[in-house]
């Protein structure tokens, strides 16, 4: 083995082992900010508790409780709309301006 060889070998050596201690340090490090973790500034903001307001529901008409139910979707239709030089196509009846 020439001399160049030893130092390029020594060298690397030296690399690797600083490397690996640096590496356990931050190993190390990151371990103990875990476990004690910074104390924090955090303000405590104080709660109130509000109860909600309870309003009365409303009570339904027995008049409209007997008709049909409103189908607000056409099912199986497709309408086109044109608005502005623009067409759509929905499930859903055209606005009177934009038939």
């Amino acid at each position: 083995m020439t001399r160049g060889d030893r130092f390029y070998d020594f060298s690397l050596r030296l690399l690797m082992l600083a490397l690996g201690a640096a590496l356990i340090g931050c190993i190390a490090w990151l371990a103990w900010r875990w476990s004690h973790p910074p104390a924090g500034n955090a303000t405590v903001v104080p709660l109130t508790q509000v109860a909600p307001k309870v309003e009365p529901v409303p009570a339904m008409d027995a008049a409209n409780s007997d008709a049909p139910q409103q189908v607000l979707l056409a099912p199986g239709q497709v309408f086109k709309c044109q608005n502005g030089g623009k067409v759509t196509f929905t499930d859903r009846p055209c606005p009177s301006e934009a038939r």
